[in-house]
């Protein structure tokens, strides 16, 4: 990539790769610009996992980007869609209005790259040309680098401790599996799931088993 404070260049990633690209491909970028366009996006996490730096938008200006550009055109499938239940520790907040900046803070504030370390997030086109010239990319890749490993450390003895309780220490291999799937449903949960899918009518309450 380019010393610190040299010349920047930007490209989108379908114009930079016409053809498709490998995750090598990716990895060589000094930088990656995140403009998300739904609340989780897998990429975030493939470039996470290979340390590549990212730089995102402040919730503050995805915020104004969102009321103004419908910047995360994904976010919203459905015009009917429910809102959240209204649970003691919940909130009325419509998790669908591009128009109310109370709600757009609340829900927009959970999306996966405000909750990583090591993201650099900027204020304003300006303000993100000048944190890239400033930015140690060397460092934060080696940040995100150790973040990576003690996570991995925590999923193995998360994954360790969840094998222990379901299968009770017996060894790998030992379990019976049912052969029958219905008769399994049945033994286990009284009942077996219809074969129909349901509908995908965002009318539908699957909290309250209500199918549109």
């Amino acid at each position: 990539g380019p010393p610190r404070g040299g010349p920047l260049s930007f490209a989108r990633t379908e114009d930079a790769y016409p053809r498709g690209f490998e995750y090598s491909d990716l990895a060589r970028h000094p930088a990656v610009v995140l403009l998300p366009y739904t609340k989780s996006v897998m990429s975030f996490f493939e470039l996470y996992r290979m340390n590549v730096p990212m730089f995102a938008p402040s919730l503050e200006l995805l915020v104004q980007w969102e009321r103004r550009h419908s910047l995360l055109k994904e976010r919203i499938y459905w015009t009917a869609a429910p809102r959240p239940l209204r649970l003691a520790n919940g909130t009325s907040l419509s998790p669908n209005t591009r128009d109310d900046p109370a709600a757009l803070r609340h829900w927009l504030a959970l999306c996966d790259f405000y909750h990583f370390p090591h993201i650099t997030y900027f204020d304003s086109w300006p303000d993100l040309l000048a944190k890239l010239r400033s930015a140690d990319l060397a460092a934060t890749s080696a940040a995100m680098r150790a973040a990576n490993r003690r996570l991995l450390d925590e999923l193995r003895q998360q994954w360790r401790r969840l094998f222990l309780r379901m299968f009770r220490g017996a060894p790998p291999g030992s379990r019976a599996v049912p052969s029958d799937y219905d008769a399994a449903m049945r033994a286990l949960y009284g009942q077996v799931p219809p074969s129909r899918e349901p509908s995908c009518r965002r009318e539908s309450r699957p909290e309250y088993g209500e199918w549109g």
